[in-house]
């Protein structure tokens, strides 16, 4: 009987880009195609775009000030980040957004998940409550209801944000995937053998993936630190 490979993937996200929310969607639409030919074990790692953000965010226009000079020149780049989405099958509704949280919590709230097995489900949830719903994920209460949808007990996710669990877990994975040199988001790390920065097609995703798992490749060529 043929055995079957085992994939690893690796998330590297944060949850207040769209492109990580396109990101993901993509990857969804590659993993669907390879019909059982490996076991995927997909895994977040966390990245705050703007960890210094303060902890009840900020205003949605002054932060497209802030990335692309004005509130017009973002909400243009938006416009065509929605059509991408209808087009990938994610109904972005970026009227509905008033504010870019801080998204410390929301990755605690998904490594709480991720030790009940239910990490990518989780991320998918928050993704869709912040862009398609308007949800604030960065205020506690939000984060146990969505929890709480995803399968979790709400007043675990409410003592859970309430101290300081995960949170250093959170910042030494940033430091490794910084030290691992893998600076944007979304980067997608398969078999800790390759590792693509983007958004990209299905195809290629599926053709990365055949290579980190059937291909002849250069010993540790992604760095070993991100684990």
């Amino acid at each position: 009987m043929k055995t079957r490979k085992v994939l690893q993937i690796e998330v590297v996200s944060d949850l207040v880009s769209p492109w990580c929310y396109l990101g993901m969607r993509r990857l969804e639409q590659a993993l669907a195609r390879l019909e059982g030919a490996s076991h995927p074990d997909v895994q977040w790692r966390p990245y705050e775009i703007n960890p210094e953000l303060p902890k009840d965010g900020v205003d949605v226009d002054r932060y497209l000030s802030s990335v692309f000079g004005t509130p017009d020149a973002g909400r243009e780049v938006l416009n065509r980040l929605a059509t991408l989405g209808e087009e990938n099958g994610i109904r972005f509704d970026f009227d509905r957004v008033n504010s870019v949280p801080n998204t410390m919590n929301a990755h605690r709230l998904i490594l709480l998940a991720t030790d009940h097995g239910k990490g990518p489900t989780m991320a998918q949830r928050l993704f869709r409550g912040f862009f398609e719903e308007g949800q604030d994920i960065g205020r506690i209460e939000v984060l146990a209801d969505l929890g709480g949808e995803a399968g979790l007990n709400p007043d675990d996710i409410r003592e859970c944000l309430a101290g300081d669990r995960y949170r250093q877990a959170v910042r030494v994975t940033e430091s490794q995937v910084r030290d691992a040199g893998l600076t944007g988001v979304p980067t997608i790390v398969f078999n800790r053998r390759l590792a693509v920065s983007g958004v990209h097609d299905p195809d290629v995703l599926i053709s990365v993936i055949d290579k980190a798992l059937f291909h002849e490749l250069p010993e540790d060529p992604v760095p070993g630190q991100l684990h």
